[in-house]
């Protein structure tokens, strides 16, 4: 109904059986989802919220189909596949999007804020607020509609540590920004799936592992090699948000769309709740396994923020390609003192250590 519209994607329409098509069950609207996310993640499960939410609102007119595991495209063909009609919805992550939304990559600078909220706050504000943030999504034809939950950066290790020094020598998984924190410790850094840890753990060809939140860490059986976790004090480090072809937005009727911006009014909502739950799951899987958990210290964490010139790397590496990424950083920043100012969210990793999950 909507694809054939539009002559780029209706070749990959017939393939999907009409993206965004009316459905014999009575919806006027089928919008494709894809996702590099399981069904069963915390992160589908806010979408899937999300999704009986539009359909509530909608009384059936809009209807969400799912592809999980990257089983419709790439995580990292997400954007494009929302506007060559392979899809009409995606979860676009900020490790994959470097290219198509650069300033959307600010997110995952390290150091910046622990409070999940506040950071998935930021990122919708960003969107409403900051012109540069927005140009982005503007040019590429896709629109926020909400972020996905992901929470603070967790580590865990075969051995103890009680301070990044410790970690100089060792091997240990991690990616994005992550990684360039670890090397100011002289850790290696190695790149690998989340699927394929508990396997290397186990064999030892890594020590440990980051760059994983304490809610993803039943998914990949990793509450039963993980003898220490420890609370790295990195903060948030990466997220993914879920957008929506502009045009085809657009070309609805101004109550779905409306239906639509109000279920996403309620996608962090969805999006925390959900965290907590995984994350309450992995806290007492832990626990029952007995692993050990520890924080490196304030000043040991702030030392160490101290070496990191990622900020300004980031902020250089896209001035070269024309951006005012300093404005963002800056937007970026006063926002989310603004949001922590007015939350006391308690990130999972750390409620779980307090034993208040």
């Amino acid at each position: 109904m909507i694809r054939n519209r539009w002559s780029a994607a209706l070749a990959m329409s017939v393939v999907l059986g009409s993206a965004a098509a009316c459905s014999d069950d009575g919806a006027d609207y089928v919008l494709h989802y894809t996702t590099y996310s399981s069904a069963t993640s915390d992160q589908s499960r806010s979408a899937q919220r999300w999704a009986e939410e539009v359909e509530r609102l909608t009384d059936g007119g809009v209807s969400v189909v799912f592809h999980y595991s990257q089983s419709l495209v790439g995580a990292d063909e997400a954007v494009q596949a929302t506007l060559d009609g392979r899809a009409d919805l995606a979860q676009v992550g900020s490790i994959y999007a470097a290219s198509d939304l650069s300033m959307f990559t600010v997110i995952e600078l390290p150091f910046e804020t622990k409070n999940p909220q506040a950071h998935m706050n930021t990122i919708l504000r960003l969107y409403e607020e900051s012109p540069v943030y927005r140009e982005d999504f503007d040019r590429q034809g896709v629109r926020l509609l909400f972020p996905l939950p992901l929470g603070t950066i967790a580590m865990g290790l075969n051995e103890p540590a009680q301070t990044p020094d410790d970690l100089a020598g060792r091997s240990i998984r991690s990616g994005g920004l992550a990684s360039e924190v670890l090397l100011t410790s002289k850790v290696n850094p190695v790149a690998m799936t989340a699927t394929d840890i508990y396997e290397s753990m186990e064999r030892g060809i890594v020590d440990g592992y980051t760059a994983l939140a304490l809610a993803n860490l039943s998914t990949f059986g990793l509450t039963k090699a993980s003898p220490y976790v420890v609370d790295p004090g990195i903060g948030a480090y990466s997220s993914s948000i879920v957008v929506i072809n502009e045009d085809l937005y657009q070309s609805m009727p101004e109550e779905y769309q409306r239906a639509l911006d109000e279920a996403s009014r309620k996608g962090i909502e969805f999006g925390l709740e959900e965290m907590e739950s995984a994350g309450r799951i992995a806290c007492e899987e832990l626990t029952a396994a007995g692993t050990e958990f520890s924080s490196f210290s304030d000043a040991d964490v702030a030392a160490w923020a101290e070496k990191s010139t990622i900020a300004d790397e980031w902020v250089a590496r896209y001035a070269e390609r024309g951006y005012d990424a300093a404005s963002v950083l800056d937007d970026y920043r006063a926002i989310i003192a603004d949001e922590e100012s007015a939350s006391d969210y308690e990130d999972p990793l750390v409620a779980c250590m307090e034993g208040t999950l």
